[in-house]
Parts: structure tokens; C-alpha cells; sequence
């Protein structure tokens, strides 16, 4: 965690930009935490939004609430570290959407496989995580995906042991939802694909176009990219770019070596 602290006070190339979006997030969980401290501290009348059954109330109301102060001050870390750099590719209400949506997934998940009643943001800001692998693979270097997905799959096999008060199911299932939902994003052009933070599909981008999965005008300057960031590799890439200029099709047929 002190590596992406670290890295996060870092000024990134979108600096200038404002993730909104997790800002807005973020004063929502304190605001409903101040209220629920001050107004409820007993949990008398917020007991609709507690997590028990799959009611729009508890599933859209639980991911607001919070344990303790420790638990919400955590949670707000987690969202600062990871979150605006996911509010930056997305738009502000896309990233609100995504949050909760994620956060719903998550207490299907919960709901299903465990089912103790529970409150707090962990399973949605666990979708946030599972974003960030996908659309800023690289943000922070090499080592901080493989260090995210190791967290997930040590919260994925204390969620199949169980037997734990933390619920660990709700954070592996927010966590793949975020995965899957940041892919849908980049497919359909909502999410941003980018060098700001490298985006997983931008990585592997040459070899969906090889298998025509995916189009990118911009193919060749990204294979000699690749080539220059993975020395000692040779392959044959070869692709076709179709594109419309001034209402007339052109193609072209470009051909690069890596290594």
C-alpha cells in the first residue's frame, strides 16, 4: 500500500483534468457517514439499508454506510489512490454509474454465496480496483497489477474458506464485475484508450487486431512502440487499415517487425 500511496501524490500527465466523478463519490460516503453517526448511531432508522435481501433499498443503500470511522477512512484512501484515475478515463457520470452498479453486483454476490447482513463500500471500491487493472494496467508500473490481482485472489480464498466477519465474497465479486464492466467501456469507446496509465486492452491491442477483434488506425506506431519496450522480440505483425477521408475508402496495407 505505501508504493501507491507513494505513487499516487505523484502529479500524472492529467493533472489539469478533475476526476470529479470520484470526488462526488467520495462526499457522498462521508456526508451519509456523518449523517449515520450523528442522526443514527444505533442503526434504528437507516435499518432498511442494511444489506439483508436483494431489495433496491439495502443493495443501493449499504454500500453508503460504514462500521467505523477506520472502516470509511480506509475506504476514502482506497477511492483517492485508485479512483481518479478510473474518474479520468470515464466521464463523472459514467464513474457514479459504474460505482454503483458495482456496488449492486457486489451485494448480488454477497447475497448469494454468504448472506450475513453488512454494511460499507468495500465490495463496490473492489469494482473500482478491477477497473483500474483494466484501464490503467501501468499506472502504477510493472509490479501494481499483479499486486492488485494478488489482493483479489486472497480476498477470493478467504471468501471460498470462509468463516471470516469480513465479507470477502463481496470484494471478489465487485472486483470481476469491475473487470467486466471497464472491458464493455473500452469496447464500446466510453472509456478512454490511451498512454495515460496504459490501458490493458491497449497493451494487447496488436494481437485483437491480428485476430480481428478489434480496428486501430494507429497500429503501426503503436507495434513500434511495443517493439521498443520489449527488446529481444521478433514477430510479423501484418494488418489492413480501412478508413473513410473525404468520403472516399482507402486501404492500406503496413507491415512491421518487433525486436
Amino acid at each position: 500500500m505505501y508504493l501507491f500511496v507513494k505513487i499516487g501524490f505523484r502529479r500524472s500527465v492529467c493533472a489539469q483534468e478533475l476526476p470529479a466523478g470520484n470526488y462526488i463519490v467520495m462526499m457522498l460516503a462521508t456526508v451519509t457517514f456523518a449523517i449515520q453517526m450523528i442522526g443514527d448511531p444505533k442503526q434504528q432508522y437507516l435499518n432498511g439499508f442494511i444489506l439483508k435481501h436483494l431489495t433496491f433499498s439495502s443493495m443501493f443503500g449499504y454500500m453508503w454506510l460504514h462500521m467505523s470511522m477506520t472502516h470509511i477512512v480506509g475506504n476514502l484512501i482506497t477511492l483517492w489512490i485508485f479512483g481518479r484515475h478510473v474518474s479520468l478515463k470515464i466521464s463523472d457520470a459514467s464513474y457514479v454509474l459504474s460505482y454503483i452498479s458495482l456496488g449492486i453486483a457486489s451485494a448480488a454476490v454477497h447475497v448469494y454465496y454468504d448472506g450475513r447482513p453488512t454494511i460499507g463500500a468495500s465490495g463496490a471500491i473492489m469494482g473500482v480496483l478491477g477497473m483500474h487493472v483494466v484501464l490503467c494496467f501501468r499506472q502504477f508500473g510493472v509490479l501494481g497489477p499483479w499486486l492488485i490481482l494478488i489482493w483479489f485472489l486472497l480476498n477470493l480464498t478467504a471468501g471460498i474458506i470462509g468463516g471470516y466477519p469480513t465479507t470477502y465474497m463481496a470484494h471478489a465479486g465487485g472486483f470481476l464485475s469491475g473487470m467486466i464492466l471497464a472491458s464493455l467501456l473500452l469496447i464500446f469507446k466510453v472509456a478512454k484508450c490511451d498512454d495515460t496509465g496504459q490501458s490493458l486492452l491497449r497493451i494487447i491491442q496488436p494481437s485483437l487486431y491480428k485476430a480481428g477483434l478489434y480496428e486501430s488506425p494507429n497500429l503501426s506506431r503503436e507495434a513500434v512502440l511495443i517493439s521498443k519496450s520489449r527488446p529481444g522480440i521478433t514477430a510479423s505483425v501484418s494488418f489492413e487499415v480501412d478508413e473513410v477521408k473525404s468520403g472516399k475508402h482507402a486501404q492500406h496495407s503496413n507491415k512491421a517487425v518487433l525486436g
